[in-house]
């Protein structure tokens, strides 16, 4: 894999009703925000970093140094608006999306959705840990933009209604790797994240690059 060929774009602009409003990315997971855990996660995987927020901007502009997309299409509408934004204005073929409130992200994420894209011959590779398919974690061909937009102005929202939607979609096994794809949406979820002894290894092991 040539991590060149891959934009990473970092989901940030949802209204995190179950957190009061509180923008998650910007809530403090072990003395950090939860999306400089992510940053550092994503950051060695890929070429190019971006951000999809709606609000707080700068500062995540500061916190990344690089450059972070507001929605174009319509105003907090959900993953999928940001992903067309972000799709519009990649350079690259490739774009992998993450969520900004699942802290613990593996070192393989972009590896092994590139790998089993290019082998099934996909548009898009999800990552599927065993029991579920997780869609916020994908890596989508550029071109699908032009699908993307129009499946939009039927004022569809659904991101799983979208890729079910696509005929050259496949899956990528993380049976093994299931934490990764643990999220933060509650400050109950986010009480146990930091108060539970396997989730802080979980961490450490998702953040520490593998040889």
């Amino acid at each position: 894999m040539n991590k060149t060929h891959i934009t990473g774009v970092i989901l940030a602009g949802g209204r995190a009703t179950r957190m009061g409003g509180r923008d998650k990315g910007l809530v403090k997971l072990n003395s950090k925000y939860m999306i400089e855990h992510v940053i550092a996660a994503i950051r060695p995987q890929v070429g190019q970093l971006l951000i999809s927020a709606n609000r707080n901007l700068e500062q995540y502009a500061q916190l990344s140094g690089c450059p972070v997309l507001a929605d174009t299409f319509g105003h907090y509408d959900g993953p999928l608006a940001g992903m067309a934004t972000a799709l519009a204005n990649a350079q690259t073929d490739y774009v992998l999306f993450v969520p900004c409130d699942s802290p613990f992200i593996s070192s393989q994420l972009a590896e092994r959705l590139y790998t089993r894209l290019i082998q099934s011959n996909a548009n898009v590779s999800v990552a599927d840990d065993g029991y579920r398919i997780h869609p916020v974690f994908s890596l989508l061909k550029r071109s699908l933009l032009t699908d993307l937009r129009r499946f939009l102005k039927t004022d569809e929202r659904s991101i799983r209604r979208f890729l079910a939607q696509q005929p050259l979609l496949t899956k990528a096994d993380f049976s093994d790797l299931a934490d990764t794809f643990l999220n933060i949406n509650s400050f109950e979820e986010l009480d146990k994240a930091l108060n539970s002894k396997k989730i802080v290894t979980t961490q450490r092991l998702a953040l520490k690059p593998r040889i």
